[in-house]
């Protein structure tokens, strides 16, 4: 009988016992405590992250300011290389149509066919042939030129050939001088292409290769290229 009722006083024991009612709520306590703190880290891991991809969309947004001002400068540099090379472009077409002009308008003298009369020959020649003698005899004494010191001067030959003049050698100059000014205005405005497609490159670094408004950019300054490469041609084709 005592040992069967043992367990139970046992227990009434405990349960009245000051102590084990006192670590009842504090077993509680620590739970809740415990609870709270997983809470907390879940709440501030959250909020990192929500201040981490803050941080990047204005990373972001700046990295697209930057790159809009970046390729609105650079649309400026190559707008006025474009117009620079335009003008350029227009002055070596006008030199070639005049280039072109002068050697349509010289012809050689030895295009006149040989042994036909020319159309400036005088028909009293042939009149005065047809005459009788003695008219003849009289047309020839008549225009032959008389015994006090008169002398007849005679026109240069149509096939002689004619001195170049000091006009002509300046007008070589001054189109030397023109090519010489634009060969130069070319290579400049080569050299001001060759430095934007190093900015260019420097653009693809950080943004990547695959923007297209870079891409664009990129077709733009090759086209300027080949232009100033066909101007090149032209200029040296007119020396």
């Amino acid at each position: 009988m005592l040992k069967k009722g043992w367990p139970i006083l046992v227990a009434s024991m405990l349960v009245a016992s000051p102590a084990w009612a006192a670590a009842k709520p504090a077993g509680k306590a620590h739970e809740r405590e415990t609870m709270v703190k997983k809470v907390e880290v879940v709440v501030k891991k959250k909020t990192e992250q929500k201040e981490t991809e803050a941080k990047k969309k204005q990373e972001s947004s700046k990295q697209q300011k930057w790159l809009a001002q970046k390729l609105a400068q650079l649309h400026k540099k190559v707008g006025q290389i474009e117009e620079r090379l335009d003008k350029v472009t227009a002055r070596i077409q006008a030199l070639s149509e005049a280039e072109s002009a002068t050697d349509t308008q010289t012809t050689p003298a030895d295009s006149l066919p040989t042994g036909e009369p020319s159309a400036s020959q005088p028909t009293e020649v042939t009149a005065a042939t047809d005459a009788p003698s003695g008219q003849a005899i009289a047309a020839n004494d008549a225009a032959a030129p008389a015994s006090s010191g008169q002398t007849v001067t005679e026109a240069p030959s149509p096939n002689s050939p004619q001195p170049v003049g000091e006009d002509q050698e300046e007008l070589d100059e001054e189109k030397q001088e023109q090519i010489d000014g634009l060969i130069g205005q070319l290579i400049a405005l080569s050299n001001q292409l060759r430095a934007v497609t190093n900015e260019i490159r420097a653009l693809e670094k950080k943004v990547g290769a695959n923007n297209a408004d870079i891409q664009k950019l990129k077709e733009k300054v090759k086209a300027l290229n080949d232009q100033v490469q066909a101007n090149k041609k032209a200029l040296l084709n007119l020396l």
